[in-house]
């Protein structure tokens, strides 16, 4: 089907190159008949039906039209000599037939550019999805690499560590949406949803509220799987030592979306000890605001700490 659309004339073509083909079309048909009609004496007007079909599927139903009007004026004029009201059902029987099957031929060539662009956009979201699952890889390939040389991290923690930042990445994909032909996240509805699962994995066992507030903001599907990283290993880390012997507390995590994208994450616990913190996390956040085009930052508050990462605003 795909390589008949390649013998086609692109949409739209000039007035006079569609009627004027049309009429060359109908032209050729009409000698046919005409030749056949004298060699063997038919004078059946169904062979000009296929010409009829093929003006539709090159071109448009006004064509059609055209094509329609040529063989009923070659059929009138081929009319063997009686009373006009004769000729009257059979002539408006082929008008109708003839226009029924341009119709039809011009529906035919809809439908089949419509099946040759579905095919195509798959494909190219098939070739993207392979490609963002190639770099995601990568990505946790690099983040083991990391955890791997961090010195006097037990193995259960390494693992639940890497556990969770796999399962923000795989997150993303329940919150894909195509919008002008990418795909993009709505980051509030995603980042919430992060937020609730990081809740979710520790009632019962710690006294820590965590919640979360953010604007109205698309994100390109490559951007959201660093965000959703970003927000899950400080939240991980907020609640790991933010609130030692158990003190219960607050985590909040804010996007603001304005001439840029600024995300928050702060916490009501102990603070940092640094303006630079140094580990796994740390070095993984350096490089996922990177990749961001992005900055991060780290500051001690009164009671607690905030981390500010600032991005350019995404244009979806």
């Amino acid at each position: 089907m795909e390589r008949l659309l390649y013998f086609l004339p692109a949409h739209p073509q000039p007035a006079y190159i569609r009627f004027g083909t049309s009429a060359l079309i109908m032209a050729f048909f009409i000698l046919v008949q005409m030749g056949l009609q004298s060699q063997s004496g038919f004078g059946g007007l169904f062979f000009l039906l296929p010409g009829i079909f093929l003006c539709g599927l090159l071109f448009d139903r006004g064509s059609t039209f055209l094509g329609t009007a040529l063989a009923t004026l070659y059929a009138v004029y081929a009319a063997p000599a009686a009373p006009w009201t004769a000729h009257l059902l059979p002539l408006g029987l082929f008008v109708a037939t003839g226009l029924g099957i341009g119709v039809v031929a011009e529906g035919f060539r809809n439908e089949l550019e419509r099946m040759v662009a579905a095919e195509k956009a798959k494909t190219v979201l098939l070739m993207e999805l392979a490609h963002r699952t190639k770099n995601n890889l990568a990505m946790l390939s690099a983040m083991m690499r990391l955890q791997a040389k961090q010195a006097g991290v037990s193995a259960a923690d390494a693992l639940g560590d890497m556990a969770s930042r796999i399962q923000v990445m795989s997150q993303v994909y329940d919150h894909l949406t195509i919008r002008a032909e990418r795909k993009v996240v709505d980051a509030k509805q995603y980042l919430t949803e992060i937020c609730q699962h990081l809740s979710a994995s520790i009632t019962g066992t710690s006294p820590v509220a965590i919640t979360a507030r953010a604007d109205e903001l698309y994100i390109h599907s490559e951007q959201a799987v660093p965000i959703a990283i970003i927000v899950n290993e400080l939240v991980t880390n907020s609640l790991k030592y933010a609130f030692p012997d158990g003190r219960p507390g607050h985590i909040h995590v804010d996007l603001h979306a304005d001439s840029e994208v600024v995300l928050t994450v702060s916490d009501n616990g102990v603070g940092i000890r640094t303006q630079q913190p140094e580990g796994v996390g740390s070095r993984v956040l350096s490089l996922l605001s990177q990749q961001l085009r992005g900055t991060i930052d780290y500051e001690n508050l009164d009671q607690g700490c905030r981390v500010t990462l600032r991005m350019p605003k995404p244009s979806v």
